[in-house]
């Protein structure tokens, strides 16, 4: 069975190793592990590289792609050190990080949501340091409910535990008969509830509904619309935006908002608007995205009587981040 990145970096040598490290230089030894990872797995390189290539093909210039190409593998990389981080750190040293290394751009819209007291169903993607936002909430007492599938047993207990010492729950799809009931139990709950749009493998595809994502035209995945209509919450999309490399901005849009600054919402679902909501920050932040090697299976959501290609422009669309 072929080993994955995730599965490598978080191995038991690897994780006693880098807590003998300390958390500075375990950044620099996963990045040496990633390294050696991607030297041996050069298809998957390949992949990550054409994926970038052919978002960016007909807007950037061949130096502006291999430079966000390595920053995207930089990126994927952060990402791993920062979902290592969230589970192994201690507690203290976890609070610590989360009250002087993230800016708070996101909670007053998180706030009016959660007074209606339907609860609120927050969309994010695999940006940034989404690993975060469940703890970030939590630490600030927020009730926070999240959809989370644990690579391993030792995760999900070090997960729990630390659960256990903020106001989180996990639905933990290996353990929950049926995860859209705990989702809708939650939100009653007028709880927060986290999930991602753009969760490639689950997609469960509309039909009569289209878009175009990333330069592809797809088929919309309906589990969007599914959750918001039955689940009746607030909608709010967020994204733990990495400002630098330690450093953090959380920010968020209500309904509301992202109606204002996406003109043809009018006309969309709200699976639509939050996917084109998540596009734009992969344009503007490419490195943030460790979904890249995923892109190819937008394939698999194409219509079969239209070809796919390239926008002539990318969507002009500009969620703040001042």
């Amino acid at each position: 069975m072929k080993i994955n990145l995730s599965s490598f970096l978080q191995g038991r040598f690897n994780i006693f190793v880098c807590r003998m490290l300390g958390w500075r230089m375990t950044l620099h030894y996963m990045n040496i592990l990633g390294k050696l990872y991607f030297f041996f797995n050069r298809k998957e390189k390949w992949k990550i590289k054409k994926a970038v290539k052919t978002v960016f093909i007909d807007h950037k210039n061949s130096s502006e792609i291999r430079s966000i190409t390595r920053d995207v593998f930089r990126g994927i990389l952060f990402h791993y050190y920062e979902k290592f981080f969230n589970a192994f750190s201690n507690t203290e040293t976890w609070k610590t990080f989360f009250r002087t290394h993230i800016e708070n751009q996101g909670l007053t819209s998180i706030d009016q949501a959660l007074g209606e007291g339907k609860g609120v169903l927050l969309i994010t993607g695999h940006l940034g340091g989404v690993e975060f936002i469940p703890g970030y909430l939590a630490l600030n007492n927020y009730p926070v409910t999240i959809v989370v599938k644990f690579k391993t047993n030792r995760l999900r207990e070090i997960s729990n535990q630390r659960a256990g010492e903020v106001s989180t729950r996990f639905i933990d799809p290996d353990r929950t008969p049926n995860i859209m009931k705990a989702i809708f139990d939650n939100l009653k709950e007028n709880r927060v509830v986290i999930t991602q749009c753009d969760e490639i493998d689950e997609w469960r595809p509309c039909r009569n509904n289209k878009i175009d994502f990333l330069g592809k035209h797809i088929h919309m995945d309906k589990t969007i619309n599914i959750l918001s209509k039955r689940g009746n919450a607030a909608i709010v999309f967020g994204a733990m935006h990495r400002d630098s490399w330690h450093r953090y901005k959380f920010i968020t849009s209500s309904w509301e908002e992202m109606t204002k600054l996406y003109q043809r919402s009018v006309d969309m679902s709200i699976g639509e608007v939050v996917l084109k909501f998540m596009e734009h920050y992969i344009y503007k932040f490419p490195e943030e995205w460790y979904q890249w090697k995923k892109y190819p299976k937008l394939d698999m959501f194409a219509p079969t009587d239209v070809l796919t290609e390239t926008p002539a422009s990318i969507p002009v669309l500009e969620p703040s981040l001042v």
